[in-house]
């Protein structure tokens, strides 16, 4: 189970350099299920998301929501909503 953890996180690492986006995450799509064992699932699902959140950081692109706002590259923070947001 280990190595397959360790795959699986090699495997989001890939898919974030590739491009794709957290919603790409191969544990969420309908060909993995049905789901036999939930916590193998899960620790599946987050050990990809864990591997994409690492390359994501490391690339320098914006880290994901926290708390309703995000962080940009030159680590300033984003609101998460604009429409509370005026100009002078």
């Amino acid at each position: 189970m280990f190595e397959d953890l360790l795959e699986m996180q090699e495997r989001g690492a890939r898919d974030r350099a590739l491009g794709r986006s957290l919603a790409d995450n191969p544990m969420s799509k309908p060909d993995m299920l049905p789901i036999t064992d939930l916590q193998e699932w899960f620790s599946m699902f987050e050990a990809w998301r864990f591997g994409w959140s690492i390359e994501d950081a490391m690339a320098g692109h914006i880290d994901m929501p926290r708390e309703g706002h995000a962080v940009s590259g030159n680590g300033r923070a984003l609101s998460g909503d604009s429409r509370g947001a005026r100009r002078a």
